[in-house]
């Protein structure tokens, strides 16, 4: 039994091109995967990196806050280190969870 080749491989100006977009979509190094799987991480990538410039806003403004305002740094300093004033008793009450 023979095998029939089309016309359409023969010529080599159309095999050409063939050969070549199958060697780079699928056996490069770069292929088409490595380039789909990379721009999805470079996607993830762009968004953590807004969300984490959104955190550092946030805190900037946060600082700015305890550096300016003095009854924010009060705050800050008897919530985070239970700091006191005079004559004045703390209870701290913790909840345990499950």
């Amino acid at each position: 039994m023979k095998w029939k080749i089309p016309a359409f491989l023969k010529n080599k100006y159309i095999l050409t091109p063939i050969v070549f977009l199958l060697w780079v979509l699928f056996f490069n190094d770069v292929d088409l995967f490595f380039i789909m799987k990379s721009r999805g991480e470079l996607r993830d990538m762009k968004r953590e990196m807004e969300y984490l410039e959104r955190e550092n806003e946030l805190t900037r403004e946060a600082l700015y806050d305890l550096t300016t305002n003095d009854a924010t740094l009060e705050k800050f300093a008897r919530e985070e280190y239970f700091m006191k004033k005079p004559n004045e008793d703390i209870f701290v009450v913790r909840v345990l969870e499950d």
